[in-house]
């Protein structure tokens, strides 16, 4: 973890961007010098068509270079080594014509960290996207979100760290804005965005919610502040609400049954409704972004209901680093896991049949 991965993405993906813009610069003057051979139309021909050629393709590469701020901003995190460390692997497959020109991508993730958003490590944050919709939240979302005069101390999914900063000191304010931006360059509509941030903030509130328990071994949700705004904010009653949390239903050939839970069970419960909606919102996040810039082809580089394009890609893998902790928990193993794996993978082929050809020689 902190060895660059994430940044060497990011200028890897910059400058085949600034390739493809090169080669379709390239490709449109060529075509230009064929099509206008007298001087008076190579001097008045290119100027109606040279602006929207490039704000064609520009917008293709845009849109693969904003999907960054975005996956960043919900996928990220600080962490004991790193300040914005990838919390989910991701595979960002890229696609060009034979001329260089980028047509399309299509972004694959793996194994979001969603234990970090019940259980973040003592001087780690969790999710940026928490800190910088707090800080940048207006008026108007405040009183719509029930947030009043909230901040990062109030919310427990936050405070029990004692981190609500960074190292590098990059402003949540200025990232919140920039993930905002690249949303609505990739094509997310306004209200789009504000449910999202609607279920940042649930989660929020969700991490606050309390129970009480009784003496037969069961309890009940708390109808505080906290369980108010999070079944508001989900667009369900308290009550049923406080069934899905304090409850189950087991279903037999005869009869349903309904069992009450302790307390134990319904904090489970509890943080099992906070992975879910987070890990649900991070999904849909994934969707709307390939679909923007998959350009209507199937992830293997062919079109959708046709042959094989004549298409080259690049694959750009970004992976979330090793970590080794006092206590390391399920999530965590499988990341170091993967690591190993991937790693091993490139001393095979990096290093291994390299020299399987210099003993051939």
């Amino acid at each position: 973890s902190g060895a660059g991965k994430t940044v060497t993405t990011k200028i890897v993906l910059n400058y085949l961007a600034m390739l493809s813009k090169k080669a379709c610069i390239n490709s449109h003057a060529s075509s230009l010098d064929s099509s206008f051979r007298s001087p008076d139309k190579i001097h008045s021909g290119p100027d109606s068509s040279s602006n929207s050629f490039e704000d064609e393709d520009a917008s293709i590469e845009k849109q693969v270079l904003q999907s960054n701020p975005i996956l960043e901003s919900f996928g990220n995190a600080r962490t004991i080594r790193n300040d914005n460390s990838s919390r989910f692997g991701k595979y960002i497959d890229i696609r060009f014509t034979p001329s260089g020109k980028l047509t399309g991508a299509s972004i694959e993730t793996y194994l979001l960290e969603k234990v970090r958003l019940i259980h973040p490590s003592l001087n780690e944050r969790n999710y940026h996207v928490f800190y910088q919709f707090l800080s940048s939240a207006t008026e108007s979302e405040r009183e719509q979100f029930f947030l009043e005069d909230f901040g990062v101390d109030d919310f427990r999914l936050l405070s029990q760290t004692g981190t609500y900063d960074r190292r590098d000191g990059v402003s949540d304010e200025g990232n919140h804005q920039e993930m905002l931006d690249a949303m609505i360059t990739i094509g997310f509509r306004p209200e789009t965005i504000q449910s999202l941030m609607r279920l940042v903030v649930a989660v929020l509130f969700a991490g606050n919610m309390t129970f009480t328990t009784y003496a037969d071994d069961t309890c009940s949700l708390d109808e505080d502040h906290a369980a108010l705004a999070v079944a508001a904010l989900l667009g369900v009653t308290f009550e049923d609400l406080a069934s899905a949390l304090t409850s189950r239903t087991i279903n037999t050939v005869h009869e349903t049954i309904e069992k009450h839970l302790n307390i134990e069970q319904a904090d489970k419960a509890r943080e099992a409704l906070i992975k879910s909606i987070y890990g649900a919102a991070f999904d849909f996040i994934v969707k709307q972004v390939n679909n923007s810039i998959h350009e209507a082809t199937d992830f293997d580089g062919r079109k959708k209901g046709g042959s094989n394009s004549n298409t080259a890609s690049i694959g750009v893998l970004d992976i979330f680093g090793f970590e080794t902790f006092a206590y390391n928990n399920f999530e965590q193993l499988c990341i170091n896991y993967t690591n190993e794996a991937l790693q091993q993978q490139f001393n095979r082929y990096v290093f291994k049949l390299e020299q399987v050809e210099y003993e051939k020689e």
